[in-house]
């Protein structure tokens, strides 16, 4: 007890220590801004006049600077024996820098952060990450004190430093000698490391095993030579930053200016030295004789290139994953924001000096034709985007296409470089995101009449847009946004808008609203009038050649409801199996694993991908629900991802039992209720019309109690049809009145007992659940039955969250009282003493993970013949 409260202790002295120091280098930074408050006014003129050459320069060492540290990873690795592609070492870098701004102790985020692509993709193992992250942690140490050490001596030489500045180096200093003897004690295991193996006994194993793990020390050598061509790309920053601002750029100044912040870097332990390093740096210039104007802007473009410019590139880098949500809607949204400004590039007048220059080496037709067809690709740009987020291949061509001749147009239209540049990023984006789409085309049947309402939208968009930004000279006026819109409103749906348009690009803009509300308008009509042509067909035989199947194959406490009547179907072409779906207009929601003849891994992957091409030809991708963890390597194989559901309980009837002090509870609960008269009664097949109807009385006020609807999909809807032929399980009074009841459904696993509903009347007695439950697992137990599945609960089982989405639901569980209902049903399962198996959605990219609660709460919705 004495340990433990030691230990928190010395954790709350930790984070005390984290926050003092976090304060007090923002409250530096505070200082720092408020005490050249004046100088910073000045500031803004003199870097908008820095040389572009100079900025050049800077920049293209940037993505040196950035590109070395990819380097060093990658030999780092190799050093240990284990090799990782440039490119994941490079990517490595620019997150780990990311999060070491925010996280104080650049070794120990070098080691515990952005190990999980290594471990999967690479499969080297988390202590080889350790090793290698620490050699590179170490030799960017080892070279930042070789460089920082000689040149802090020459600015004590050059003189004329404040006492506060001296002492504030004699510190730092301390702060090397105690490095050194860090490392001299884990070494030579001394008292650092024996302080480490007693409070921090994980970290020591790495450290012991790391010095047993066999190097390559010329692999180490090469890391410690990149890391120092690192340092001098730092000396050439600050030295840019002189030049590029018109100053008299010298090789000793930047020399002992970098060594100055290398040491705030190594000793800063909260955002990078930001506010440090800024005052540190501006007060070293200035025994330079630099002015303190000079002197802040230098400061500031050196951070530009050394800090923010890295730390930009590795948020880009979290944020825009090419697997990732972000990274998926940045296609659409470029693509329809060069959609508008096609349009409105077309629709103002092109510099005359750009167009004067254009003149002399195209024919002014072709200048006229190329503004045109920018203007109509802008249009069909704004609707490609729409269809782009569904993820359909010839969307991707068509926004291809369109783009490579926006960026043409904007050239030949009048040297419109800054949309060109646009267009050009919009190409790139949709080349790295390639492989997003797959999904072969639209599909005209599967349409919904919101996307017409889009399409209008657009429309309209672009007729507001084209009036309001439209040059006078092509109608003889300057539109207000009013009479923007009104004009649009009424060129729309044909009506006399008493506009006289004098050019021939006036005249072909009025066509083109005409024409574009007619069709869009007629378009809206179609999609209204084919949804009410839609008839779902039912397939009798499929129904029966699926449960066939079932009862030949099934394993699963799920295959009861792969049968049920709200279900599609696919059948493997072998005729050894199928997969139980239900289909939305985008996607087919898979239930659980395939029902196989032949259960294994291997067979489970072929069957998903023949199953997901003939999705495909349908247009529609595929998610997997209430996948068990046992099967999750199956998924992962095919490149798909996962989130915890919830967890599934089932219940050992061997080993149930009401005795013993845990269960004293539950057993009061149902002796209290036996004394009442209660009493369990099993009803076998078929049952009757009336009893039937009795159930629906209890059904029915179960739902209205719970404020809940029927839903299906993973669980049935009360059906007479389907009831009449199970053993349904009633709690009834004295009176013989039913209060509660479940149905028992087929279950495909040998031994086990599944159910479905569970209800009971609003004003049943406390208790009555736990009854029916208890009195059921005993009656089965006595039947020979050895286990019993109790269903899901959701959102439970996320102890460790693995990424944002599973965060947000842990909280939700734990915190918010709308998904309490959720921990109360955990609780109540808990009394059975059941064992508990995770389950999980499986999908393939982030956009999947955003139509997820729609697309489920679609499937759920019972059909109109369940």
């Amino acid at each position: 007890m004495k340990r433990s409260s030691s230990k928190q202790v010395t954790l709350q002295w930790k984070r005390i220590l984290k926050i003092a120091l976090g304060i007090g280098s923002v409250f530096l930074a505070i200082y720092f801004v408020k005490h050249e408050g004046t100088e910073l006014t000045q500031v803004k003129s003199v870097l908008i006049q820095a040389k572009t050459v100079w900025l050049v320069y800077g920049m293209v060492l940037v993505l040196l600077f950035v590109a070395v540290q990819g380097w060093m990873y990658y030999y780092s690795f190799k050093a240990i024996k284990k090799k990782i592609p440039f490119r994941v070492g490079l990517l490595l870098y620019l997150k780990r820098n990311f999060i070491s701004v925010f996280i104080p102790a650049g070794t120990l985020t070098n080691m515990l952060f952005f190990n999980t692509d290594i471990e999967e993709k690479q499969g080297i193992g988390k202590n080889y990450i350790y090793y290698a992250s620490t050699i590179f942690s170490v030799c960017s140490i080892l070279s930042s004190i070789l460089v920082a050490l000689p040149a802090i001596v020459l600015l004590s030489i050059k003189g004329n430093m404040e006492v506060g500045v001296i002492y504030g180096i004699i510190a730092l200093t301390s702060i090397f000698g105690a490095l050194i003897y860090v490392i001299i004690s884990i070494n030579k295991h001394g008292f650092i490391y024996r302080q480490l193996v007693k409070r921090a006994p994980k970290f020591a194993k790495i450290l012991r095993d790391l010095q047993e793990q066999s190097i390559d020390k010329i692999q180490v050598l090469k890391v410690l030579l990149l890391s120092g061509v690192i340092e001098v790309i730092g000396i050439a920053h600050l030295y840019i930053a002189t030049g590029a601002l018109g100053l008299k750029p010298s090789l000793m100044v930047a020399v002992i200016g970098y060594a100055l912040v290398l040491l705030i870097l190594l000793s800063s332990p909260f955002l990078r030295g930001i506010g440090a390093i800024e005052l540190a740096l501006t007060y070293a210039l200035t025994l330079f004789n630099f002015s303190a104007v000079s002197a802040l802007s230098v400061v500031f473009l050196f951070r530009f290139f050394e800090f923010w410019s890295v730390m930009i590139l590795g948020l880009f880098v979290i944020i825009f994953k090419k697997d990732g949500l972000l990274m998926q809607l940045l296609a659409p949204v470029l693509l329809l924001f060069l959609g508008i400004v096609n349009i409105l590039s077309a629709l103002t007048p092109a510099l005359d000096y750009r167009l004067k220059f254009l003149k002399d080496f195209i024919p002014y037709n072709i200048i006229e034709m190329s503004n045109t067809a920018v203007l109509v690709i802008g249009i069909i740009l704004m609707f490609t985007a729409v269809a782009l987020i569904k993820g359909y291949k010839n969307s991707y061509y068509l926004a291809m296409v369109l783009s490579v001749f926006s960026l043409i147009g904007h050239l030949f239209k009048g040297i419109d470089y800054e949309e060109a540049i646009l267009a050009s990023a919009t190409i790139l984006v949709l080349l790295y995101q390639r492989r997003t789409y797959y999904i072969r085309s639209i599909p005209l049947n599967h349409l919904q009449w919101q996307n017409g309402l889009i399409y209008l939208a657009c429309v309209l968009i672009y007729g507001v847009l084209g009036f309001y930004s439209l040059d006078a000279r092509h109608f003889k006026m300057d539109f207000t946004l009013s009479q923007s819109i009104l004009g649009t409103v009424k060129s729309f749906v044909l009506l006399d808008v008493d506009l006289h348009p004098v050019t021939a690009f006036g005249r072909y803009f009025l066509t083109s609203i005409n024409l574009l509300g007619v069709f869009s308008m007629l378009y809206v009509f179609w999609l209204l009038f084919k949804r009410f042509r839609q008839k779902s067909v039912v397939d009798e035989n499929q129904f029966k050649k699926a449960k066939l199947m079932v009862q030949a194959y099934g394993n699963s406490s799920m295959d009861y409801f792969k049968t049920y009547a709200d279900k599609q179907f696919y059948f493997f072409e072998d005729g050894e199996g199928f997969i139980s779906y239900k289909a939305t207009k985008s996607y087919a929601v898979v239930l659980e694993n395939p029902v196989l003849k032949h259960l294994s891994a291997e067979s489970i992957q072929e069957k998903i991908k023949e199953f997901e091409l003939a999705m495909l030809s349908k247009n529609l991708n595929a998610i997997y629900y209430r996948i068990p963890e046992q099967s999750l390597k199956i998924y992962e194989n095919l490149g798909k991802k996962k989130l915890l559901l919830g967890e599934d309980a089932f219940v050992n009837l061997e080993t149930f039992s009401l005795e013993g002090r845990n269960a004293k509870p539950l057993r009061n609960a149902i002796n209290k209720l036996k004394k009442k008269g209660f009493y369990l009664n099993v009803n076998h097949p078929p049952q009757t019309d009336a009893f039937l109807k009795s159930l629906k009385s209890v059904s029915d006020s179960w739902l209205q109690d719970m404020d809940r609807k029927e839903l299906c999909f993973s669980q049935g809807v009360f059906s007479e049809s389907e009831l009449r032929t199970q053993t349904l399980l009633t709690i009834e009074n004295a009176n013989s009145n039913c209060v509660a009841f479940i149905n028992v459904v087929e279950s495909s696993v040998k031994g086990q007992v599944n159910f479905d509903l569970m209800r009971k009347i609003a004003d049943a007695h406390s208790g009555t659940m736990d009854f029916l439950i208890a009195e059921m697992l005993q009656y089965y137990k006595t039947q020979g039955f050895n286990s019993m599945c109790l269903g899901m609960v959701p959102l439970s089982g996320i102890e460790k969250p693995e990424n944002i989405t599973e965060q947000a639901l842990k909280l939700a569980y734990e915190k918010i009282k709308q998904f309490g209902h959720y921990k109360s049903l955990r609780f109540f399962k808990e009394k059975f003493n059941p064992f508990w198996i995770k389950v999980y959605v499986i999908y393939d990219t982030g956009l999947d993970l955003v139509n997820l609660t729609r697309v489920l709460g679609k499937v759920m919705k019972p059909n109109k013949t369940v």
